[in-house]
This record gives C-alpha cells, structure tokens and sequence, in this order.
C-alpha cells in the first residue's frame, strides 16, 4: 500500500493505493493517518480519507489551509518544496528542485499499523519518489533522516545564519508538532542561505548535500533504500531498484573477490542465461560476472549455490527483476527463464527476444558440473517474495 500523487485535476491531492495485511483503500474510508517518523515520534498529519463520489478515496485535511503529504513529507525531509501539479514540473536532473517537482509516492514499510478500535493508520514511511517530465528519484527515508542528523550533530561548524536555520529544522522535528508551512519555509530559507555561503550553489536545489560540504561529511556508502523486503508487496519497481543496490553495495573486500572466482570457475566463465563464454583468455578479464541472487550486503551469503554466472547484459536484466531462472518442478530439474510482469509491461516483444525466451528450458552444460552448486532454489525463492516477484503468464 502507498500514498499517490493523483495527476489529474492539477490540484495536488493524493490517493491510497493498493492493500496492506489484507485491508484495502476501501476498507480505510474515514480513516486518520498518522507518520511514525524514523526519530520515533508519531506525529498527527491531519489528513482523513474521504469515499468521494468516484469511489476513489483521497486524502483531505481537516485544517483550514491544507498542507497535503507530499509538502510534509518533502519538508521534513529537507527537500525544496514540490509543486502542486504535474505539468508544472521542470526536466532533467537534478528532479529535487524548488517546486520543480511532485513527490508522487509515500511508500508504507512492514511496521505500518491499523487501529480499528480508533479508525488509525499509522504509518512506517519508507522511500518517497520524486518525479518530473523527464526523471525520477526514490528517496530512502531512514537512510535521508540519518544524514539529516549528522548535520544535527554538526552545527557548530556552520555559517551563524545556516546553522540558525538547521536549528530551528531541529527544533521543530523534535517538538512532535504537525507539519505544516513553518517548517516548509525554514527548508526554503535553507535553500537561499547556502546561495550565500557555498560560491556557485544554486539557491532552488535540495540543501542537503550543501549542508554536507560545508561539514566535511561524506554520507557513508551502500545502499540507500530500506533491503527489498521492507519495501511492501506491491511496489515491485522500487524493490528490484533496492535489490540492485545491495548487490552492489562495495563493502565485500578479499570475501568478494574469493566469490567471484569461485562463481568463474565452476561456470567456466559461461552465462548461464545464453551460454556464452567470454572469459578463459590469458591476460584478458572475463566478461561475465558472478551475480548475487540474495544480496550479500543484507544476507552475508558469499556462497557458490547464492549466485550465478551472467553476461553483462543478463547480469542487468537479473539485477533490474526482469529475467529469472525458475524451477518449475524438482530440485533435481533445471531451471528455466522466465520474464517478470515488469518486463512484459515495459519493454517491447523484439527487445525481449534478444534477451531470451519465456519459459526456455537452460541447458546443463551451461552450469556447473556438480548440481549441489546450481542456483539454490531456497535463495531464488527468499529473491521472489523479498522483490514481490509477478511472472507472466
């Protein structure tokens, strides 16, 4: 389940979407809404859904000048403040720019509750999307509001009107008090003081990294999106963008290195999606690479039976969710390709042609030799559910 941005109607409102441990947008008419923030405190957004007569539920605010979640969000955050309508948006990146964008997406985590007794939702908030014409961008919340306080913790070391302005951002984030415009104005008011204080920062673009450089903080590598798993069941997009992140997350050392030998070796430098071998040649680095199925970076598993052996292109489609191996009978039985809903919806039939065939059955001889090493059906199975795998038909 998550808050939409809906697009029509050019007025900035915001929808449910989807369902969340067996309820669904429909089940929450005349619902409040509340955050539970990273920092722990539950704050009020003075938002309730209303049926309406289309029977598309949307969110309105029961304050007389309504500050939709998308502003609370954004300032909280602190992002420049998003517009209020699509087609107003600006292009290229970056897409966090002052009213040069809409957060279209408020992603709902694990943790989100449902309190029937007192018609709540609390929610667990972790990732926003940012759009505008051209590009998006999907914002961690813990990862974002881990980096906000390191500033916090910093203030000392900023210009006397910069840091006047982080603490008030501070102060009003640990009052618990709804969201509402002051705090978008302190954001804004951040944006132009850092015009001043950093030669050639741009006033309207996120104050964030600004901040950072002014501290000498350096945000500390890996993934920033919550592990797949965290994400929810119906946003399969954000979660195979999550996934990719840990497997690339850059913190391996000899342990990594020792695994992609190893996934080498027992491949023979062969894509087991296509067959190919592109490695083998004296002096001359292989062109395949040993693909995690579970990330390392979440499950620590530098094991031969969690990865396989891809080609560059294979390696991307597996890593962007679009084509995966499946056991479609024993464990004993090779695995087949098969394209997710992902793929089939977003690309055309030619471009997945030159990636494979659906359901195509794989040959043995293009896996290792003993079967104990293949793709771990436990593993691939733990990818599907943590990625809310969808198959077509």
């Amino acid at each position: 389940m998550h808050i939409g941005f809906r697009r029509s109607g050019g007025r900035g409102e915001y929808e449910v979407v989807g369902s969340h441990t067996g309820l669904s947008a429909m089940d929450l008419e005349s619902w409040t809404f509340q955050l539970r923030w990273p920092d722990g405190i539950v704050r009020e957004t003075d938002l309730w859904l209303d049926p309406g007569d289309s029977g598309k539920p949307r969110l309105r605010s029961l304050r007389s000048q309504a500050f939709q979640i998308g502003r609370q969000a954004a300032s909280m955050l602190m992002l420049p403040e998003p517009r209020r309508n699509y087609d107003g948006t600006l292009s290229g990146l970056p897409v966090a720019r002052h009213k040069g964008y809409v957060l279209t997406r408020l992603g709902f985590g694990p943790d989100t509750e449902f309190t029937g007794i007192n018609d709540v939702v609390t929610i667990d908030p972790v990732f926003v999307d940012l759009d505008n014409q051209t590009d998006k961008e999907t914002v961690g919340i813990r990862h974002r509001w881990a980096r906000i306080e390191a500033v916090y913790a910093s203030l000392d070391l900023l210009p006397t009107n910069v840091r006047s302005l982080v603490v008030q951002h501070r102060t009003f984030m640990a009052s618990g008090d709804p969201v509402d415009a002051r705090l978008g104005s302190i954001v804004r008011n951040l944006e132009r003081a850092l015009a001043g204080a950093i030669a050639g920062w741009v006033a309207d673009t996120d104050p964030l990294p600004g901040l950072e450089a002014l501290l000498g903080i350096v945000p500390l590598p890996g993934p920033s999106l919550p592990p797949p798993d965290e994400i929810g069941e119906e946003e399969p997009v954000v979660s195979a963008r999550s996934a990719h992140e840990y497997r690339l997350a850059k913190i391996r050392g000899a342990s990594g290195r020792k695994f992609s030998t190893e996934i080498r070796a027992a491949y023979g430098n062969r894509c087991a999606f296509c067959g190919a071998v592109y490695g083998g040649v004296a002096s001359v680095r292989s062109g395949v690479d040993a693909a995690h199925i579970l990330a390392w970076s979440k499950y620590d598993l530098d094991v031969v039976p969690n990865g396989i052996s891809l080609c560059k292109l294979h390696h991307w489609a597996f890593d962007a969710a679009l084509l995966l191996p499946y056991y479609e009978g024993s464990r004993r039985d090779i695995p087949t390709l098969r394209f997710t809903q992902l793929a089939v919806d977003n690309f055309s039939a030619d471009t997945l042609a030159k990636l494979g065939m659906h359901k195509q059955t794989l040959r043995p001889e293009w896996f290792p030799s003993d079967p104990a090493l293949w793709p771990s059906r436990t593993y691939l199975d733990r990818l599907y559910a943590d990625l809310a795998i969808e198959f077509a038909a």
